[in-house]
This record gives C-alpha cells, sequence and structure tokens, in this order.
C-alpha cells in the first residue's frame, strides 16, 4: 500500500510543479519593491531571454542555486526581456522545461533604456546579466555574461551574512 502512494505521488508531483509557474509583468516600480523589502534576504537578480543561447545554458545553474540556498536567506528571482505577450508561448514552456523552482517575471519597463539604467548604469545591455542585492536591498555585485553555479555560489558565500 505504500508502494502504491509514493508512486502516486510521483506521478502527480511534477504536474503540480508545472502548475505553480506564474509569470507576470514587472516594472520599475515592481522591481524596486522586491528590492527594497528584502526581509533580511540576499537577492540574486538574472535578466534573461528565451532567445539568448548563453541565458539557457547559464539557467539549470541558477535552479541549482535557487535549489541550494533556500535555507540560506537568498532568494533568485529571474526577469525575462521576452515580450509579455510571449508569457504563454514561450516564457513558460521554456520554466517548464527547466524545471525553474525560483520567481520569474518579464520586463513591462518602459524601454530597455529604463531597465539598464535601473539594473546598473555600466551594463551594456548584453544578456544574461546578474545582479546580487545584500539584505538591505543594496546591490554589492554586478556579473555581465554568462556564469556558473560556481561563480554564482562564490559571490553569493561572500554576501551572506
Amino acid at each position: 500500500m505504500k508502494l502504491i502512494a509514493v508512486f502516486i505521488l510521483l506521478i502527480i508531483l511534477p504536474f503540480q510543479l508545472n502548475a505553480q509557474i506564474k509569470v507576470e509583468a514587472i516594472n520599475k516600480q515592481g522591481l524596486e519593491r522586491i528590492i527594497n523589502e528584502r526581509n533580511g534576504k540576499v537577492l540574486l537578480l538574472n535578466i534573461w531571454a528565451t532567445w539568448c543561447v548563453p541565458c539557457r545554458e547559464e539557467f539549470p545553474d541558477l535552479v541549482k542555486v535557487a535549489s541550494g540556498f533556500e535555507e540560506q536567506n537568498v532568494e533568485v528571482i529571474g526577469i525575462s526581456i521576452d515580450f509579455p505577450e510571449d508569457i504563454k508561448s514561450k516564457v513558460i514552456p521554456f520554466l517548464k522545461k527547466q524545471k525553474a523552482n525560483f520567481a520569474n517575471y518579464v520586463s513591462a519597463f518602459k524601454n530597455d533604456e529604463e531597465l539598464i539604467n535601473f539594473i546598473n548604469k555600466d551594463w551594456n545591455g548584453a544578456l544574461p546579466a546578474t545582479a546580487i542585492f545584500d539584505a538591505n536591498g543594496k546591490q554589492v555585485v554586478f556579473l555581465n555574461g554568462k556564469r556558473n553555479y560556481d561563480e554564482f555560489v562564490s559571490e553569493l558565500k561572500k554576501n551572506i551574512n
């Protein structure tokens, strides 16, 4: 009987995880709120797109970071720069395939310049890009270009209280 219950859970759980993937548009005010309301957590914010090959290659490492740091006051959030109308057709299918385990949004900033200047004035706009904010909402790291799990971990460990 226990074996049957475990089998049923193994069948149902992946569908429940996929059903939980929700993507909303986020504008400057929404992102400001997320950054400023840290509640003692460090934030790793990754900017990506479904059409960006380095972003797609980097994404599994972000999933791994989100899993490995959930008990250490670290929050991972992704912002796709895909068009909001592509949420259902491109963004959610990509996140399901990657088994994304962290919040993701689609940029609703007025334009790319507004997003770039908000994230980091020295950012050239290349993807992927990652910003790490301390528990007080202060940006402490900006990484331009594809990174791997070890690089993310190294930067996070420097900034976890």
